[in-house]
């Protein structure tokens, strides 16, 4: 049925840290905020999920908008599009938010653990494994989804391996939101098998404005262990260095300048650029025209010093809503439902005894086209990548990026290869 709707009412959950919440978006006129379940912290870490009441609401939801008339929460919100949105769908989670925990080694200005940090560092937030194992028992996680770690700090969250296995077994693809203050050796094997990404918000590109904004000394120490990941990563599209605009404290021309200069020095390629939510949230109709400019500033200069430059979250926003759309430039925005196509969804070659070969845009098409599940497929990648002789129906299926160049053209000689160890 064709009817406005989102990825998010669709099939996401965002776990916070007072609740369990439909959608992170909270930047329109409706407010989002749909918060289906609320946790009180002095239960004592105890939480417990009510399934049953997360799908109503969802469903209630949906239900309303195929009528026509959009929920009063999602007035006016950018996920929103009008399509052809499948029942099926909505009966899955594909797209997870965590920032359950508020533990973390920053303490960044704009953030709202900012006005009592001594309390989020020792507060006992609930336990998430949990839920995402009653969620599995009950058959409700998608193969081939997203999973974004928003934090707290990803290195101060007990559950994080406990988690990662989790999203492994459905491979769902995660972003991982970190300060970097300290090396994660789970992130890195993600980045460096090409099954993960990780932003950093670092807002600067000096030691004295570093300092300022996180209020901790450790502006070498982040971008050192930056430079380790992006050496590792297998993709350059796999990491990111962000920065968020802070009226009078970052925006400006040289600030930016020296961050985009630091991010390419430190071998990263893709940045983004953000407003501080809540100065946004505040001032949303009279943002200065300088800050526009910023935007446009930032992606002029990363275009000339090779870098791609990307819009989140806020900004997509303030640039595409309101007086500012289409003012200047349309930008590039940073879409996480995007990145499951591009990642999670991996392009999948299939090679027949006869050694012909057929391909397939992701692994759902490659499911639907030979009557198999998306677990199949992707089992069966995974076997071959590990150089596994595996066949489905007389067919080995292998992931494309196995055996194409970064030009996306084959290389034959890794095909014939492949064909050889393989099939024969």
């Amino acid at each position: 049925m064709k009817y406005k709707c989102c990825n998010l009412l669709t099939g996401g959950i965002e776990f916070r840290y007072y609740g369990v919440a439909l959608c992170q978006r909270v930047d329109h006129v409706g407010g989002g905020d749909i918060v289906v379940q609320t946790y009180d912290e002095k239960n004592g870490g105890n939480f417990k999920f009510n399934i049953e009441n997360y799908l109503a609401k969802r469903h209630e939801i949906i239900n309303q908008n195929k009528t026509g008339k959009i929920y009063h929460k999602c007035e006016g919100c950018v996920e929103l599009r009008e399509q052809e949105w499948s029942d099926e769908r909505s009966l899955k989670i594909f797209q997870m938010i965590l920032h359950h925990w508020t533990k973390c080694n920053s303490h960044c200005i704009y953030c709202y653990t900012n006005s009592n940090k001594d309390y989020y560092n020792k507060r006992r937030s609930y336990k998430v494994v949990p839920i995402l194992k009653d969620l599995d028992k009950n058959e409700l996680l998608e193969y081939g989804g997203i999973c974004s770690f928003a934090g707290g700090e990803i290195s101060c969250l007990n559950e994080f391996e406990d988690v990662l296995k989790i999203l492994k077994k459905y491979d769902i693809f995660p972003i991982f939101n970190s300060s970097c203050v300290k090396y994660e050796r789970k992130i890195n094997e993600y980045l460096k098998n090409g099954n993960g990404m990780l932003i950093v918000s670092v807002d600067s590109g000096s030691k004295e404005l570093h300092k300022k904004i996180k209020q901790v000394d450790t502006f070498e120490k982040v971008w050192k262990n930056i430079g380790k990941y992006a050496k590792s990563s297998k993709k350059p599209s796999l990491i990111y260095t962000k920065y968020i605009i802070l009226k009078d404290i970052n925006d400006n021309e040289q600030a930016i300048t020296e961050f985009l200069q630091k991010s390419k020095s430190t071998g990263v390629k893709y940045v983004l650029m953000e407003i501080d939510h809540y100065y946004f949230i505040e001032n949303r109709d009279n943002i200065p025209k300088y800050i526009i400019d910023l935007f446009y500033y930032a992606y002029n200069t990363a275009e000339k010093l090779g870098l791609i430059c990307q819009i989140y979250s806020n900004s997509s926003v303030l640039l595409l809503q309101g007086k500012w759309a289409n003012e200047f430039w349309r930008p590039l925005i940073f879409d996480a439902g995007i990145e499951i196509d591009k990642y999670s969804l991996r392009s999948v070659y299939k090679i027949n005894d006869n050694k012909t070969f057929e391909k397939y845009d992701n692994i759902k098409c490659a499911a639907s086209a030979n009557n198999l599940t998306y677990p199949d497929i992707w089992k069966a990648c995974e076997k071959s990548k590990n150089n596994k002789k595996y066949k489905i129906n007389n067919a080995v299926y292998f992931y494309a990026e196995d055996i194409e160049l970064d030009n996306e053209k084959l290389n034959w000689d890794k095909i014939n290869k492949v064909i050889n160890k393989k099939l024969f």
